[in-house]
């Protein structure tokens, strides 16, 4: 039995509406979830520490969540709030 892939079509499935839709909606939770955890330094911090990023090529829909400068760094470093985000997305 020979088996061929329609990479063209998989590109098309990864890259469609709504797996962009599918893939955002995941990126929001959890950007959302790591902001949620409290500030470590005073004064508290007023802008968020993450921010989701769309990162997509012609392959796949994907979003990135990177902290928003050094005080947001230093954050993750001590409450490993991105790591604590995922596992709770569902």
């Amino acid at each position: 039995m020979k088996i061929t892939f329609n990479n063209k079509g998989f590109d098309e499935l990864r890259t469609s509406a709504g797996a962009q839709a599918l893939v955002k909606q995941h990126a929001d939770r959890i950007e959302a979830a790591a902001n949620a955890i409290p500030s470590t330094t005073t004064p508290a911090a007023t802008e968020p520490y993450y921010e989701a990023h769309e990162a997509g090529d012609e392959h796949r829909a994907r979003y990135r969540i990177a902290t928003t400068g050094a005080r947001a760094s230093r954050h993750e470093a001590k409450t490993f709030a991105l790591n604590r985000a995922l596992s709770s997305d569902g």
